[in-house]
């Protein structure tokens, strides 16, 4: 969004996290204002969960949900007719239709009902903001086949990328220190250590490359930690280095001899479009990934796709010995760059909104 033209005002609201700073008073960096509201959509605790999945007391919630929002809207000076919503939170469709717009456009970059933890009554949201939304923007072309087959027709197919520039600053700044220290060949995993991550591919990946060096790094889901950790010493070349500052992600990727994508073969990943394929394209090194969906054969001719464990580890060592075709990765990774995505969204909110005004 900050890409956006610079005469467009931004309210950035977020959702809170729990353990991580929130910040419920507006903050504004530049022509972006930014705060947390606590869109609830499931608690680790079971009775509260309970609780929170009965109709009345959703209901409550969302009242003050309804004047809690229009608070903000009138605080921070967007309360307007003339605006434009851009949602990606489902839990926000029960109180949109209470807000007048120029466009809703609903920005949908996974399916939301395939997430482990997705309760039931979610589906209800997601139905009634895909009916809802004036224009919808889907990540992958699965989920354009999923939206479709919830009788929307006008949905705009607009992948995930990578912040280039970012990732070159970072790569130009040469090697960690770090990852000097690991035995070569240096594979590595970018991203969140989630549900959906297959430690059963990490564990033969380990088990059939012994001499080489496995690098995650990311976000780690605490129920996945000690799973993490019980194979990281079975294994004994398993390393787990925390989450790293993004503007210095491109260099760890870019330290790799191959960078991987081992994350499971099931429904939500195949309506995904994972950010880290055009990190790691960027990087220009070798990419082993599962081919999630159909279309991905179309980069079958510089990423190394696998459909089976089996094919994930001899992709592997495929990668190893053949390399990267940098030339493609490059183009591709430049092609994809959020600048460029930020432009296709742009023309499309432009074609809706001639003038999109407050």
């Amino acid at each position: 969004m900050s890409r956006f033209p610079a005469d467009w005002e931004i309210l950035f609201l977020s959702s809170v996290v729990a353990g991580k700073k929130n910040n419920f008073r507006p903050i504004k960096d530049g022509r972006v204002t930014h705060l947390c509201i606590p869109v609830f959509k499931n608690f680790p605790q079971k009775r509260v969960r309970k609780i929170f999945s009965l109709l009345p007391v959703r209901f409550l919630w969302n009242i003050v949900l309804l004047i809690w929002v229009k608070a903000v809207l009138g605080i921070t000076g967007f309360s307007g007719r003339k605006r434009v919503f851009y949602v990606s939170n489902i839990y926000y469709s029960a109180i949109l239709s209470f807000f007048p717009r120029s466009l809703m456009l609903y920005d949908c970059n996974d399916d939301p009902m395939e997430f482990p933890d997705a309760p039931e009554w979610a589906e209800g949201y997601f139905n009634r903001l895909v009916s809802t939304a004036d224009t919808i923007v889907a990540v992958s072309r699965g989920l354009v086949g999923r939206l479709n087959g919830l009788g929307r027709e006008d949905i705009h197919y607009i992948g995930n990328g990578v912040d280039y520039q970012v990732f070159m600053k970072a790569i130009a700044s040469g090697e960690p220190e770090e990852m000097k220290g690991f035995k070569r060949p240096l594979l590595g995993y970018s991203g969140a250590i989630a549900p959906w991550f297959d430690m059963e591919t990490l564990d033969m990946v380990a088990e059939a490359f012994q001499d080489a060096s496995i690098v995650l790094f990311g976000p780690l889901f605490e129920p996945r930690r000690e799973e993490l950790e019980s194979l990281a010493e079975k294994r004994g070349n398993i390393y787990y280095l925390g989450s790293l500052p993004y503007e210095r992600l491109g260099a760890y990727i870019a330290s790799l001899d191959v960078s991987m994508i081992p994350l499971q073969m099931n429904r939500l990943m195949r309506m995904a479009d994972p950010n880290k394929l055009y990190e790691y394209a960027a990087a220009e090194k070798p990419i082993v990934t599962y081919k999630f969906a159909k279309e991905m054969e179309e980069l079958s001719d510089f990423v190394y796709l696998a459909e089976t464990k089996d094919e994930f580890v001899s992709a592997i060592r495929l990668a190893l010995e053949k390399g990267a075709n940098k030339e493609k990765l490059g183009e591709f990774a430049r092609r994809c760059s959020w600048q460029a995505r930020a432009d296709e969204m742009v023309s499309l909110i432009e074609s809706k909104v001639p003038t999109t005004g407050e």
